[in-house]
């Protein structure tokens, strides 16, 4: 199943209501135990979207869409806006996923990327609640805790029965030690070993080493940046952002690679990355990677990127797949 996790902006929310409506009503009438009893209708979906929408616009809570064929099919939500003393915690509120695409990995992949972001934001802390005998397992499997469990906690949706809900927890990691990322020459001495493992490793895989993603830099390295992540003085990882060709604004990100057994490297050169093409200018980013990649792709889905339509030297290239990212 091809979907797209999406962050809607300010503006586009809107434009999503009629989705989010028909989402969350879904949810309840299929007994979801969000919040909500019945009677829930059109009109107190909408009010409770409308709800939100303010403070998702102000940044005090983050809202993350699960998009397919232009129709919202998920989200999740990370509450930011917390008490003086607990700005360092978030809270995972209303996940949910439309009945209708169930069971296909879209609620974790949901809640790997708002983990990502609440870490972004630097959270040291998550917390979420969740109706006793549902979704425990995913959220056990996602490094959530289990601290206990309340009895008489929520009705059902559609009776009186009071079901007991699971309070559930997870600590993040502290932020990389060590970690500096620079700008770099692609051709520097210390960039090669990492630009050879990584052909290496695509050449294994898929008979392609990718080599030709730097070519002609000389070329285009006033509008390009090239990565090198050090940890502990030791070059860990590499990656490039590069114009591409014929498309006003949109930049290609090309040779991302992290030492095999290094944590956080592959996101936080992405994340410097990123911020490097917005100061050059660029308003949208794109990348090409394999469907048979399965940890390149959550990686990526994970940060934001979604699916589109192949592009330049991919067009018609079925083994390929492309995302891209709004800056």
């Amino acid at each position: 199943m091809i979907y797209d996790l999406v962050e809607p902006a300010g503006p586009d929310l809107p434009a999503l209501l009629p989705d989010l409506v028909r989402m969350v009503r879904a949810c309840v009438d299929g007994g979801a135990s969000i919040g909500f009893i019945q009677p829930f209708g059109e009109a107190d979906a909408s009010a409770f979207w409308q709800g939100l929408f303010p403070a998702i616009q102000a940044g005090k809570r983050r809202l993350l869409v699960a998009m397919q064929g232009g129709r919202a099919i998920g989200t999740v939500q990370v509450v930011l806006d917390q008490p003086a003393n607990g700005r360092h915690r978030g809270e995972i509120v209303k996940l949910m996923v439309h009945p209708d695409a169930r069971h296909q990995g879209i609620a974790r992949a949901l809640m790997q990327r708002i983990i990502e972001i609440a870490r972004d934001e630097g959270k040291r802390l998550l917390v979420l609640d969740t109706r006793e005998g549902t979704v425990e397992p995913l959220y056990a499997a996602l490094g959530f805790q289990l601290l206990g469990r309340i009895p008489l906690y929520a009705r059902d949706p559609d009776s009186d029965h009071i079901a007991a809900t699971s309070i559930m927890y997870r600590i993040l990691p502290e932020p990389l030690m060590g970690l500096e990322i620079t700008d770099a020459d692609p051709a520097a001495p210390d960039a090669t070993p990492l630009l050879d493992a990584l052909s290496a490793n695509l050449l294994a895989r898929f008979g392609s080493d990718g080599r030709r993603g730097l070519a002609g830099w000389e070329q285009v390295a006033d509008r390009s940046t090239f990565a090198l992540a050090w940890q502990n003085g030791a070059a860990v990882g590499c990656g490039a952002v590069r114009p591409l060709d014929g498309v006003a604004e949109t930049a290609e990100i090309k040779r991302m690679y992290a030492v095999p057994g290094t944590l956080g490297i592959g996101a936080a050169l992405l994340c410097w990355l990123e911020a490097r093409a917005r100061s050059l200018g660029y308003r949208h980013l794109v990348l090409e990677t394999r469907w048979a990649n399965d940890r390149a792709i959550a990686f990526y889905r994970r940060h934001g990127y979604r699916v589109i339509d192949n592009y330049g030297p991919y067009v018609g290239r079925a083994e390929s797949a492309c995302f891209g990212k709004a800056l």
